[in-house]
């Protein structure tokens, strides 16, 4: 048996779904090895990713021991610099997102993937979006088993009308908002090390310089999330303590008109014990047009193979296994989308994952959607990381004004590009 010492926050893939998934799984005869029949990895450690790591084994003669993720995101960021930093060579294979694989890949601390035949037999069939970034990294430093992306969604009982633009989108909210019951137009997630996403969304949304932060449509960006809270009150002041699994709970419970949230969340807030939302109230789309765009920021989770590993032969050897078709396909039926454009068409595929069907089309949805730049490009990904997360949260909370966030957004951005 595979080594876990963690569950993920994705548990709720446990029990009947994984069983009756491992019959999906390829077979293959079993290689015997001469030596190093064993590595480790690093990542989720999900019920469902088992029969996955048998069937490698069958086929490659190869154990796979995991090591799950720390509960607080903050500590995995903190784990993955030290490694890569230090040279840490006792993992063989991390599964990363973007943050961490930028981090690895643009310090040179990632193998490039790209003559793995997992890669080149499905290269044309990988989602636009994600050749884009192994361009401006410089390479493939991962394979994906899941590329995803944040769409808009909101209750159709509260917001019967998806927004189109932002004039809408406060019409819209401040209709929703019951302060005495709890039910807030507009939820986006401000807590939990994730309010960098919701300033990069703002930011993206307006267009804004993000090589200086100094521009009027930075400022534009930060007023629009200030008055979500402290002007227009459509937002509770405890959004910069909900966070992933916040939200869920309470979107499943009616409380939120609309919402930012990841894909595989949508069978989350249906299958929630005692949910108030169905497939006929819970809708999504693109987000209300901003100045700029209404796009989508993307995202996904891969397998990467340090240079430090001290087995990179078999890594090479595991990742070439994981990243194939059948297995991508494997993975996709656990409800979280796959990176190949040629997979989320499958009858089977769409049924696991609602979002990828319907109207909008998930190509619809992909149209024009970028990863978390200017974070993933970056050799100093976990400080800007950080930066935009204290960003967010001074911005939702009110510790600083307008103006005081915008100077010292530039100023901690200068400081960390200078320290470089």
């Amino acid at each position: 048996m595979n080594k876990v010492n963690n569950i993920s926050r994705r548990d709720f893939l446990r029990g009947a779904g994984a069983v009756a998934a491992s019959s999906l799984l390829p077979h293959f005869p079993n290689i015997v090895r001469a030596d190093n029949h064993e590595i480790n990895m690093f990542g989720w450690a999900s019920p469902w990713f088992d029969p996955l790591f048998e069937a490698c084994k069958e086929a490659t003669g190869i154990t796979i021991h995991l090591q799950g993720l720390p509960a607080r995101w903050s500590d995995t960021m903190q784990k993955v610099s030290l490694w890569g930093q230090s040279g840490y060579s006792y993992f063989d294979v991390m599964m990363m997102d973007d943050i961490t694989v930028g981090l690895y890949g643009m310090n040179g601390w990632a193998l490039d993937l790209s003559d793995l035949d997992a890669y080149t037999d499905n290269v044309d069939d990988i989602v636009d979006s994600v050749h884009e970034l192994d361009n401006r990294v410089g390479g493939v430093f991962r394979l994906l088993y899941f590329f995803g992306a944040a769409p808009f969604f909101y209750n159709t009982d509260l917001v019967p009308e998806r927004p189109t633009n932002w004039d809408e989108f406060l019409e819209a909210a401040q209709a929703a908002t019951d302060k005495e019951a709890g039910v807030w137009g507009w939820r986006p997630m401000g807590g939990q090390g994730i309010a960098f996403q919701t300033v990069l969304q703002a930011l993206h949304h307006t267009g804004a310089d993000l090589e200086t932060l100094n521009d009027d449509a930075t400022r534009t960006a930060l007023h629009w999330m200030y008055d979500w809270v402290h002007t227009y009150e459509i937002t509770p002041p405890s959004t910069i303590n909900e966070g992933y699994g916040e939200l869920i709970g309470l979107t499943a419970a009616g409380k939120a008109g609309m919402l930012w949230q990841y894909e595989e969340t949508y069978n989350q807030v249906l299958n929630t014990v005692d949910s108030v939302m169905t497939a006929d109230n819970y809708k999504w789309g693109r987000f209300p047009m901003g100045p700029a765009n209404d796009n989508l920021l993307s995202h996904g989770w891969g397998y990467a193979i340090p240079k430090a590993a001290t087995k990179i032969d078999q890594a090479k050897e595991v990742v070439n296994f994981l990243a194939q078709a059948d297995n991508l396909r494997y993975v996709a039926l656990q409800g979280l989308p796959p990176p190949l454009k040629s997979l989320t068409a499958e009858e089977e595929v769409v049924a696991a994952l609602p979002v990828l069907g319907g109207e909008p089309s998930w190509a619809e949805l992909l149209e024009g959607a970028v990863f978390r730049y200017p974070i993933v490009d970056h050799k100093q990904a976990v400080q800007i990381w950080s930066m935009f997360d204290q960003l967010g949260e001074m911005i939702l909370s009110g510790e600083r004004t307008v103006d005081e966030a915008f100077q010292w957004a530039q100023d901690e951005y200068a400081i960390i590009k200078f320290a470089y």
